[in-house]
């Protein structure tokens, strides 16, 4: 039996070594670049360790005027379509967890089933009907659109959480006589808060990185994303390739530090989500 072990050992590590290194590579040339003068961006062979690191894309990108609004549309457009996600998902979520009613299942179905539709084919009437609204190229109508495409795996996330949850809990606290959404606020959401973290975590990344749909649903710097502001790179004689790097590493900071910070909590939550209570 040993001997079988130690080669599947081995093959399952040597696997994900190989593995790691492929995913990072991209990301430490990312890292690279930025750190490399101009004119040793194309030099061949290619440098893996610049022979002389510099700041100046990351200076030149931090006294961008128009890269800080971006930045900070970004900040707020995630902040505000997390915030609301977790707040529909825990309620919504919960009233699918504890409650039955007709058309139960049917609408947790559509929840799903419009999240497997490709965005390409909601950026039509996403547009459409902001523009009805007057609502495009604005805050409000971007973190809507944001909030609907997040919403289907949130809720599902957490209401996987909440069937974890054992109802006897619920029970007790009804013969105290608390209501629903006091036994939701004291009771389930403090019991189910790593989970809630992780959900939000997620919300947060996917809002931070999202491409497609703002460069659809926004025109201009007072509202776009630091995603869109970073495609401004691409000048018309090329591409500023350090600039574009160092813009990358800043931009990923956020979310690094989102995950580091709330990583023992998404393990938790993710852990809990798994495991039948």
């Amino acid at each position: 039996m040993r001997r079988h072990t130690i080669p599947q050992k081995i093959y399952f590590f040597l696997g994900s070594l190989v593995i790691s290194v492929f995913s990072l590579m991209p990301i430490l040339w990312i890292i690279s670049t930025s750190f490399k003068k101009s004119e040793d961006i194309y030099a061949f062979p290619p440098q893996w360790i610049p022979r002389s690191p510099t700041l100046e894309h990351y200076i030149s990108v931090l006294n961008n005027s128009s890269m800080m609004r971006y930045f900070l549309n970004t900040v707020i457009i995630s902040t505000a379509s997390t915030v609301l996600a977790l707040i529909i998902a825990v309620l919504a979520a919960y009233g699918f967890s504890r409650f039955r009613f007709k058309g139960k299942k049917l609408i947790l179905g559509a929840i799903l089933f419009s999240r497997v539709l490709p965005r390409v084919a909601l950026i039509i009437p996403f547009f459409i009907i902001l523009r009805r609204l007057n609502l495009l190229n604005t805050y409000p109508g971007i973190v809507m659109v944001y909030l609907i495409i997040g919403m289907p795996i949130t809720i599902w996330l957490t209401k996987g959480f909440f069937d974890n949850i054992p109802i006897e809990i619920e029970e007790s606290a009804v013969l105290d006589g608390c209501g629903p959404l006091t036994i939701l606020f004291k009771l389930i959401v403090p019991i189910a808060a790593p989970a809630i973290g992780a959900v939000g975590m997620y919300a947060f990344i996917l809002s931070w990185n999202e491409f497609l749909l703002a460069l659809a649903l926004t025109t201009d710097i007072s509202t776009q994303p630091i995603s869109i502001g970073l495609a401004y790179y691409k000048l018309e004689f090329g591409i500023s390739w350090g600039n574009l790097m160092a813009g990358s590493v800043l931009m990923s900071i956020p979310a690094v530090i989102v995950f580091t910070l709330f990583q023992k909590q998404f393990v938790s939550g993710m852990m809990s989500g798994s495991v039948k209570g």
